[in-house]
């Protein structure tokens, strides 16, 4: 077989490879929230043509913005808190969320790389931080006169790590 041929079939195998053909219609129907993947996954234009892996990089860079636009948060709650507790939760929700951030930019660099394992540790080390946070302000709930502020932010990044963890396990399985 001449080089040539070889080329020619390595790119038809690629093309039809499913990764290389990931539509994100398909490649929701994999996942447990079909809605929330195509409604966040459309969010940025480039899941149009990416593959498996570039889906899996788009989630985790989402889910990266959102922990930082939650960090952010929990630094401007901290500044105009009131309570001890309240500023108690409020700095450990801060540790837990600078600890996502670097979490996800480790799994972001992982996925990549085509590193499995660094990737999908990283990305199982990302639902701790939402749950932890909110586990915080319901067992200090008795002495706080107000519910977590970040309820609503906290639950939107856990289906966003969620969704990030079962894109990457997708493609790496």
């Amino acid at each position: 077989m001449r080089p040539t041929d070889l080329l020619v079939l390595a790119a038809v195998l690629l093309i039809l490879s499913p990764a290389a053909h990931a539509t994100v219609e398909s490649t929701c129907k994999a996942v447990s929230d079909y809605d929330f993947c195509v409604k966040t996954l459309q969010s940025d234009p480039a899941s149009a043509t990416a593959d498996l892996r570039g889906q899996a990089v788009i989630a985790t860079n989402l889910s990266s913005d959102k922990a930082v636009e939650v960090f952010a948060k929990i630094q401007t709650l901290l500044k105009s808190s009131q309570g001890k507790e309240e500023r108690m939760c409020l700095s450990i929700c801060s540790k837990l969320y600078e600890g996502l951030i670097l979490d996800l930019n480790n799994a972001w660099s992982a996925i990549k790389e085509s590193r499995k394992g660094d990737a999908m540790s990283a990305l199982s080390a990302c639902f701790d931080a939402p749950s932890t946070c909110e586990d915080t302000f319901a067992e200090l709930s008795f002495t706080l006169s107000m519910p977590s502020p970040l309820k609503a932010d906290d639950k939107d990044q856990e289906q966003l790590c969620s969704l990030t963890l079962e894109l990457a396990h997708l493609f790496f399985y």
